[in-house]
C-alpha cells in the first residue's frame, strides 16, 4: 500500500459496516518481558525472557447517532458480552480481522460547538490477520 491518508477507511463489526467512524486507532499487540533474578549473574547483566502478547485493544470514535442501527448494535454488544468479529477495511479491499470484546462505549460531552461523539473500546482476543476483506 502505498502512501495514503485515512479517507475510506471503515471499521465493520459483525455483518455491518459501522457508520460515522470519525477515528479508529488499531490494536497495538505489546509482548511482555519477564525479568530473572540471579543474586550472581554473568556480567552484572540482568535475565530478561519473552513473555506473553498482549493483544491489546482497538478504539474507535464515532460521530453518534442514538438512532443509528449500528451505533446501537456496538452498544448492545457492550452489555450483552459476546464476541465480536471486527474488521479495518482500507480502501484498498485489504485490511486487519480479528475478535474483540466491546468493552467501553461512552458518548462524549455534548456542546453546542461540537459533533456528537461516542469512545468506544474494543479489548482484541485473537491475533489480528492481514488481508482481502470484502
Amino acid at each position: 500500500m502505498a502512501e495514503a491518508t485515512g479517507l475510506k477507511t471503515t471499521f465493520i463489526m459483525g455483518a455491518s459496516t459501522v457508520a460515522t467512524v470519525a477515528s479508529i486507532t488499531p490494536p497495538g499487540p505489546q509482548r511482555d518481558v519477564v525479568e530473572v533474578d540471579n543474586l550472581d549473574p554473568a556480567d552484572d547483566i540482568k535475565g530478561k525472557l519473552l513473555g506473553l502478547i498482549d493483544l491489546g485493544e482497538c478504539s474507535l470514535t464515532l460521530n453518534f447517532d442514538p438512532d443509528n442501527a449500528t451505533h446501537q448494535a456496538v452498544e448492545a454488544a457492550l452489555y450483552s458480552g459476546a464476541k465480536q468479529t471486527c474488521k479495518i477495511r482500507y480502501p484498498i479491499a485489504k485490511g486487519y480481522t480479528f475478535d474483540a470484546y466491546v468493552t467501553g462505549f461512552s458518548p462524549s460531552e455534548i456542546s453546542a460547538g461540537d459533533v456528537m461523539q461516542a469512545e468506544v473500546t474494543l479489548t482484541v482476543v485473537s491475533k489480528p490477520t492481514y488481508g482481502a476483506i470484502a
